[in-house]
């Protein structure tokens, strides 16, 4: 019985008594402080990469405010005490990526509900590929987007690529209080140096990182034409992958992840990927990556707009895929970029830069 009366509460009830039951007190610094909210302590390298590029971002940008992220996991447990502590004069940021719109529910719920919960601080969301199609579910979760974030007076949505600009633009082009922008993914804005990489061993072999998931585009034959083609280049091959498994990880393993995965990257002559990120961290290792598109637009389009003359990438299309050869095949000879350098100029991020500072 007491299953199920369990099954018939509403989802969003038992978030609410679970928030209540195990709410905890957050302490904060005496000083104005900027807020990174949802910010990753799970299993996703990537994620976990625009967190801590996003935190040395603000860091870097931000003179006399405490930079403080909350880790997803506690967003709903923390919230009551840090709306209870928040000044007008602090501002609320809310982490980049790609997990706006339908595909990823209980993140964008979670979204709405710190904008929801702030009205009278600057929010700004970090660069975002939004995702949507044609679908009823799809349109619902783009109405329920307008809806709750044109309530917030002073509200600031960076796309990362400019398919999702557009979009966002249609979308609220009848709210003023919207502001939407366009810099790239702020991992680009750091270097693999400040995310943990040392310089290791002498380059020798492939990493295969290609995606196992609901995002995945490449068909069981193109997947063997690619295999096909590194084996033939006589080097080891090595599958990898950005996502690591677990929740609720400390900072310090979460730091570890993302060295390592920098270092591995540093290690290879060349890195095969279909992930956004994948291909980022590569190109911040330094090593030449050869790119495949993923199911939607964000690895495509974040191609076109800000790395289509980067020397150590090449980005093939699923229908160029008889070409990987020639592709690995000049890759291989393109030498090796340093640890110090971020894949775009950091002069992309003006407009973001624009909105933290001019308050």
């Amino acid at each position: 019985m007491r299953k199920i009366i369990k099954r018939l509460i509403p989802l969003n009830v038992k978030q609410s008594l679970s928030a209540h039951i195990h709410k905890k007190y957050f302490s904060l610094p005496k000083n104005k402080r900027c807020f990174i909210f949802l910010a990753a302590d799970y299993g996703n390298i990537g994620d976990i990469a625009i967190s801590r590029a996003q935190k040395q971002y603000l860091e870097n940008v931000l003179t006399g405010y405490e930079v403080i992220s909350i880790p997803i996991s506690q967003t709903r447990f923390v919230l009551s005490s840090i709306k209870k502590q928040i000044k007008n004069e602090d501002m609320v940021t809310i982490i980049g990526g790609g997990n706006m719109g339908g595909i990823y529910p209980d993140i964008e719920k979670l979204r709405q509900l710190v904008i929801e919960s702030f009205p009278s601080n600057r929010i700004v969301c970090f660069p975002q590929t939004l995702d949507w199609d044609d679908s009823a579910k799809s349109k619902r979760a783009l109405k329920t987007i307008v809806k709750k974030y044109a309530k917030h007076p002073d509200i600031h949505i960076f796309a990362r690529e400019s398919i999702t600009h557009n979009k966002l633009i249609e979308l609220f082009n009848k709210y003023n209080n919207v502001n939407i922008g366009l810099v790239p993914d702020i991992v680009m804005s750091a270097s693999a140096e400040s995310l943990g990489a040392t310089d290791g061993l002498e380059a020798s072999g492939i990493l295969k990182c290609l995606r196992n998931d609901k995002e995945i585009a490449l068909s069981t034959t193109q997947h063997a034409i690619v295999d096909k083609a590194l084996a033939d280049t006589g080097y080891e091959i090595t599958k990898t992958d950005t996502h690591a498994g677990g929740s609720q990880l400390d900072n310090d393993y979460c730091a570890t992840l993302l060295s390592d995965k920098l270092n591995q990257f540093r290690a290879a002559k060349l890195v095969v990927t279909d992930r956004l990120h994948g291909m980022i961290l590569c190109l911040l290792s330094g090593t030449p990556c050869l790119v495949l598109p993923n199911s939607n637009h964000k690895i495509r389009q974040t191609h076109l707009d800000w790395l289509s003359d980067h020397p150590r990438l090449v980005f093939l299309e699923l229908e160029e895929i008889s070409h990987i050869d020639e592709a690995i095949y000049n890759l291989l000879s393109v030498p090796k970029g340093n640890l110090n350098n971020s894949p775009v100029n950091i002069a992309a991020y003006a407009d973001l830069r624009k909105v933290l500072t001019n308050i």
